[in-house]
């Protein structure tokens, strides 16, 4: 993601909302299984810096460098804070699908903000698991949050909320939408940023291809990574998922 773009999707990102809502169950689960936590796809790193700030060691990895150079800035303007809780922030540049390189170490991990889904290469999504797996240690949690796409499939809906923020210089909009074909998902970001100083708005359009990963799909791609336990919530409060109304799919498994 090119810099200007990884700024402008943390711009629209509601952290305090966002973290108010989620932290209560990855706190609960990190806590439950130790404090040697991973987090895939780390994004900007908004987790990891609030994993970090209440006692965590973490690491995050993202194979994006420029939602990297964010999240280094975040780790270091939180330093104070997570030395005084006696925890550890790392951030490295790595593909899912190597996380085994990391040994067995991890006690958690935790992949959210439908990260899963962009593996849509024949395989990726296999391979990038058991990555995952092979870098927790045996019994250690893994916990993935994504849409719920086997509503999504159905509804096949073209158009999203709007979301808007700023960053130091410009004021930015995200519009999203979706193109469905047989086995695919072509969803488009567009971004629409302007001078706060005033000027013409201009826009960047990204977009990826998604697999639309029903549960059942997860599920067993899961159990094929050497996942074993797996318990489906519709949201962070741990709501039973139902395939017709929740509008996330979360699943919690154990390394076998």
């Amino acid at each position: 993601m090119p810099s200007n773009l990884a700024q402008y999707f943390d711009a629209v990102i509601p952290w305090g909302t966002r973290l108010a809502r989620e932290m209560p169950l990855l706190e609960e689960l990190a806590r439950e299984a130790g404090r040697e936590v991973l987090v895939p796809a780390c994004g900007t790193g908004g987790h990891v810096v609030a994993l970090a700030e209440r006692g965590f060691n973490v690491l995050g990895f993202d194979a994006d460098e420029a939602a990297l150079d964010i999240a280094r800035r975040k780790t270091e303007a939180s330093a104070s804070q997570i030395s005084a809780a006696g925890g550890a922030a790392q951030l490295r540049q790595l593909r899912m699908e190597d996380a085994g390189s990391l040994g067995p170490v991890y006690n958690a991990a935790f992949c959210l903000g439908n990260a899963l889904p962009g593996l849509s290469a024949p395989g990726q999504l296999l391979t990038a698991l058991k990555g995952i797996a092979g870098a927790l240690r045996p019994t250690g949690v893994f916990l993935t949050q994504n849409l719920n796409y086997d509503l999504r499939w159905r509804q096949k809906a073209r158009w999203f909320p709007v979301l808007s923020g700023e960053t130091a210089e410009e004021e930015v909009l995200l519009v999203k939408f979706a193109d469905y074909e047989e086995r695919f998902i072509n969803f488009h970001a567009m971004y629409l940023a302007r001078k706060k100083t005033g000027g013409k708005w201009e826009s960047t359009v990204r977009t990826s291809r998604q697999l639309p990963l029903f549960a059942s799909v997860l599920s067993s791609a899961l159990q094929e990574a050497g996942f074993i336990n797996l318990r489906l919530w519709g949201d962070y409060s741990r709501s039973p998922f139902d395939s017709e109304k929740s509008s996330d799919l979360l699943i919690a498994a154990t390394r076998a």
